[in-house]
């Protein structure tokens, strides 16, 4: 029996078996996190760093799969569309900037979000974009620029009344808060026919509105990236037609110069 064969037969089994396990354990966790509703981002990676030191590794010890996005990093499952290719460099960018206390990524069911404080983004009572962060912003256009999935922009405020010239209130500074953004992006080189753009005021919030904290990260812009959609773009000659649905009414976004509506 040669040397190679007595190596292969004295090998321990459970090295096989705990790799396994812990591929069967990772799957049901992502399941898991895709069956839940909103998820910060940062607790997801805390809860992964968690599962593989529990087996043992070490981060970065373990590399089944590469990504092209992140320049041929380690990562535990290659993502499945442009979304979560974008999603994966996107949280880098947010790392090298150290904007991590400013911007938050929270991923659901079919969406992914980039959500960046309103005192960071814009000057004080302000819609215009504040000149320190629009770096951050042309590094995020030429991430999503190649692509064709879209993306949703939703301004928000906190619950306390603000009065702007000419009787504007928080609907309009939620929404000029949104559109500039929108603007912004489509001077960056994308394609207008990806954005829409919301303005939610006070009536979305994500933390209560009692304290000062609470009413800061009240402020803020949401880009919603729709994964779902994404998927769709892979397939060829895929394009799905961009329509706001409002309690059973529907309304065409961004119709083209040469559409006509139709004769009743």
């Amino acid at each position: 029996m040669s040397g190679r064969k007595k190596r292969e037969e004295s090998a321990p089994p459970g090295i096989v078996v705990l790799y396994t396990s812990l591929m069967i354990l990772m799957l049901a966790f992502f399941i898991m996190l895709n069956s839940l509703g909103e998820t910060e981002e940062s607790k997801v990676q805390e809860a992964y760093k968690s599962l593989m030191q529990t087996f043992g590794f070490q981060e970065g010890g373990i590399t089944p799969f590469r990504t092209e996005a992140m320049g041929g990093s380690p990562a535990a499952f290659q993502p499945m569309n442009p979304v979560d290719e974008d999603y994966q460099v996107m949280r880098g960018l947010i790392f090298e900037n150290r904007l991590d206390n400013n911007v938050r990524m929270l991923r659901s069911k079919g969406m992914r979000t980039v959500v960046i404080s309103g005192d960071m983004l814009f000057k004080q009572g302000s819609t215009e974009i504040n000149p320190n962060m629009t770096p951050f912003l042309d590094e995020l256009a030429a991430v999503i620029k190649g692509r064709t999935y879209p993306i949703s922009i939703y301004g928000h405020t906190d619950d306390e009344p603000w009065h702007g010239p000419n009787g504007q209130d928080n609907w309009t500074l939620s929404a000029a808060r949104a559109v500039n953004v929108l603007s912004y992006l489509v001077k960056q080189g994308i394609s207008p026919k990806r954005l829409a753009a919301f303005g939610m005021a006070g009536y979305d919030p994500i933390e209560p509105n009692t304290t000062k904290q609470g009413r800061r990260l009240n402020n803020r812009v949401s880009l919603v990236f729709n994964a779902k959609d994404a998927s769709q773009h892979m397939l060829t000659g895929s394009e799905p037609e961009r329509k706001l649905d409002f309690r059973g009414f529907e309304f065409d976004l961004m119709k083209q110069p040469s559409e006509q509506p139709e004769q009743e």
